[in-house]
């Protein structure tokens, strides 16, 4: 509960080492200790009833009943999140799938079929994450793939030694940054042979204009407290999930084309 986590943090400073210890230990158990007595939660810990008592007060509380209240509180907040969370994991990878089976990617799967080199440029610590799982999983099916640093010098070096049939995927948040969208016009003009690919969220935006191909991922938003305060972190799990569909129907694709049954191993 953020109201009992802002007081925790707010007299954080005047807690003794042993009452941090009964901190950490109620707030990784709270439903444990919102149904343990007093005297039988001083047992747990090996600390004297009063210990408990003192720090109920020394954080606003007025004594052990309100604690157990508020843990209560807690553990019923944290079960609620656990399956918001994974209700929220599993209709984003159902629209992911969605998505997927809308897209006719027979012409996208030949041009990484005769790609020599795919470079993969991306805006953000997050993207390059995704850049160098996508790198994994190129190498993995037998594909060259290099990761480029994230300045724009980078894509015009890309320009001048792209080759027919390379490609350049661009893994960007927005999709909006002006400076690439400039980049990318330019590379159309100075060297058509390289086949551009945006991968970007759900946003309109001007980079979809100027690649050939364009590709789309949603984040997920996940409420984390640090310092007493709430916050929203996006997280990029969609983005995989289209990794993995894309790289194992190219292989799919790929098997066929020769005349090869493909096989899912994992599921024999």
């Amino acid at each position: 509960m953020a109201n009992l986590k802002r007081r925790v943090w707010e007299k954080s400073g005047e807690l003794s080492e042993s009452e941090k210890e009964i901190i950490r230990f109620l707030f990784s158990n709270p439903t444990l200790c919102s149904h343990l007595s007093l005297s039988k939660l001083a047992q747990k810990l090996y600390v004297s009833e009063s210990s408990i008592f003192r720090l109920c007060k020394k954080i606003g509380l007025s004594g052990y009943s309100e604690l157990r209240f508020e843990l209560s509180d807690l553990s019923h907040e944290k079960k609620m999140n656990t399956i918001d969370i994974a209700t929220e994991v599993e209709n984003a990878n159902q629209e992911v799938l969605k998505y997927y089976n809308t897209l006719d990617l027979e012409k996208i799967f030949s041009d990484i079929e005769g790609a020599n080199t795919i470079y993969l440029y991306s805006t953000g610590w997050s993207q390059e994450l995704i850049a160098k799982y996508l790198a994994h999983e190129l190498f993995m099916i037998g594909k060259r793939a290099v990761i480029l640093p994230s300045a724009i010098e980078e894509l015009r070096i890309v320009s001048r030694r792209a080759v027919t049939g390379d490609m350049l995927f661009i893994i960007s948040y927005s999709g909006d940054n002006i400076q690439i969208r400039d980049e990318i016009s330019k590379i159309k003009l100075l060297n058509n042979k390289i086949t551009m690919v945006s991968f970007t969220t759900l946003k309109p935006t001007q980079l979809v204009s100027l690649v050939d191909y364009s590709f789309f991922f949603r984040t997920l938003k996940f409420q984390k407290v640090l310092g007493g305060e709430e916050s929203a972190n996006d997280t990029f799990s969609p983005a995989y999930t289209f990794i993995d569909l894309l790289i194992a129907n190219y292989c799919q694709w790929e098997m066929q084309k020769r005349g090869i049954d493909y096989v899912d191993y994992d599921e024999e």
